[in-house]
């Protein structure tokens, strides 16, 4: 996960934060993240609506497996800040992690928008929804990954095979 977050709305350097802020992310750096996250909530407590630090909240949740508290982080991160890359990124691999294919999905165009849509993304997006049985989606999301980059011709035999299989559903 990304934690170095920069909104448009809010240009906080790192030197106007305070200790406790400056002191989760070098525990965090350090691996630390247990510690980190205690002092980026007391961080928080004073300064609820700062999206970076929710951002970096969420990133250091998510180390931590806590993967549904951090997405509601990275989510009142994303209200605050809405074209915030690394804040999309987070949420969108959170969503993966959570196996919510349909909700990643939801932040393609934002991605693709602030030029952060890859392939990758696109395929492990795909694998979910087929692991979730959501046939259409992954075909869509397969072709969607061959629009961003067209020289993956093994995706062109895999959507043949997922249509027939959309085809053979009742």
């Amino acid at each position: 996960m990304k934690t170095d977050t920069a909104c448009p709305q809010r240009d906080n350097k790192m030197a106007e934060k305070p200790p406790a802020y400056t002191e989760a992310l070098k525990l965090a750096e350090a691996g630390k993240s247990q510690e980190a996250l205690a002092c980026i909530q007391e961080y928080l407590a004073t300064s609820p609506h700062d999206a970076e630090a929710l951002n970096d909240t969420g990133a250091i949740l998510f180390s931590l497996g806590y993967t549904e508290e951090a997405v509601n982080h990275l989510v009142k991160a994303r209200q605050l800040c809405p074209n915030a890359a690394e804040i999309l990124w987070n949420l969108a691999e959170a969503y993966l992690a959570l196996d919510n294919p349909r909700h990643v999905i939801e932040l393609f165009e934002e991605m693709q928008m602030l030029g952060i849509l890859n392939a990758d993304l696109l395929n492990r997006t795909a694998d979910s929804c087929l692991k979730n049985g959501l046939l259409a989606e992954a075909v869509k999301t397969l072709e969607r990954s061959l629009e961003v980059s067209p020289e993956q011709e093994i995706l062109r035999p895999m959507i043949d095979v997922i249509r027939s299989k959309i085809t053979e559903t009742p």
